[in-house]
């Protein structure tokens, strides 16, 4: 059980009241099933007023209580509103998360530029209903193969925790997002988890857990929303690597991004994945990810790394103007070709 001050509840109640999802029943169901709460939905009068649904909707999931171990039910649907709020509203969602241990929180998502991309709605659902889907079925299994080099960032700065996705360049080098590791003095208070997933019959796998390297190296660029730290204990000697190669990207072909979406155990994303837009540094495609996403390592249906996802959700298209919902990565090469010359000497050796 939750247990919110008077205040906090205000709060939440003017961001849930905000968000444009919550103002219909539709919406609100929504929004409960992605967080993994459509089982708890059913006793949720979501009906009425958006102010009565969003009261209803507190008070019954902080009255609940725990789902598992981890994490509250409660604590899961904010996670799942994060990803639908500003920068400011993400900050006080995550204290609020950390403050009463409802889980640990995704990492708050950086401000979107606008989205670039140039088909309609229309467009991208014809491509999906015409596109061959048919794949070799060791498509599958080395895609299973590359998975193990795909871990949980868990980062517990002096405001809260957050989470997000990291993958490995080499043995003992990881990439992320600078906004999942934006500085150097949170490495000693980050952990990367390795396993983390459930195995063919549902049951969780043992987990390995690394740490960055104490006075290793360190790199990262706001720009290109990357971070490059070395890990203590060769994690790729277990789990493997990633190693870096050039790839080309042509709009239309489809991506397959790893992921651990809301800091859950690995997910794949392997359909509706459509690269939509390519330019200078940036990537853009339909693939489907989540906040905790961030980090992660985005495939060609080869199975190798083209970009590193960073971003997504409501983005304006300049040519209309009209809403559209997107996500971006950037691309692999921009990241390496920015890296210190010692580090790119290191890559090439892999």
């Amino acid at each position: 059980m939750v247990k919110l001050s008077v205040q906090q509840r205000r709060r939440l109640r003017e961001i849930l009241e905000s968000i444009s999802e919550m103002s219909s029943p539709q919406g609100r169901l929504r929004v409960l099933e992605n967080a993994g709460l459509g089982d708890l939905a059913a006793r949720i009068d979501l009906h009425g007023a958006t102010s009565l649904a969003v009261s209803s909707i507190i008070s019954d999931l902080a009255g609940h209580g725990r789902v598992s171990r981890e994490n509250e039910a409660l604590g899961l649907f904010l996670n799942e509103v994060k990803a639908l709020t500003g920068l400011e509203d993400q900050q006080f969602l995550g204290q609020l998360m950390n403050e009463h241990s409802m889980m640990v929180p995704v990492a708050n998502t950086p401000p979107m530029q606008e989205w670039l991309g140039r088909s309609t709605d229309s467009q991208v659902a014809e491509k999906i209903i015409g596109a061959n889907t048919l794949r070799p079925v060791n498509f599958l299994s080395r895609g299973f193969e590359v998975s193990h080099s795909v871990g949980l960032i868990t980062v517990r700065g002096p405001e809260g925790a957050w989470s997000g996705t990291g993958f490995l360049l080499t043995p003992d080098l990881l990439i992320t997002n600078a906004h999942v590791l934006p500085q150097i003095d949170l490495l000693s208070r980050t952990d990367v988890r390795f396993n983390y997933e459930d195995d063919r019959f549902g049951r969780p796998c043992e987990v390995r857990s690394y740490q960055p390297k104490p006075n290793g190296m360190f790199h990262n660029n706001t720009t290109l929303d990357y971070a490059l730290v070395e890990l203590d204990g060769r994690p790729g000697d277990k789990w493997g690597w990633l190693p870096y190669n050039e790839v080309d990207m042509t709009v239309g072909q489809r991506v397959n991004i790893i992921q651990h979406p809301g800091g859950r155990p690995k997910e794949v994303a392997i359909q509706s994945n459509f690269v939509e837009y390519i330019a200078d540094n940036v990537v853009q495609y339909i693939t489907a990810t989540e906040p905790g996403s961030s980090g992660s390592p985005v495939f060609d249906d080869d199975w190798r790394v083209c970009s590193v996802h960073c971003r997504g959700g409501d983005l304006v298209e300049p040519g209309t103007g009209r809403p559209v919902f997107r996500n971006e990565g950037v691309l692999l090469s921009s990241v390496v070709a920015d890296l210190p010359a010692a580090v790119r000497a290191r890559l090439s050796t892999q």
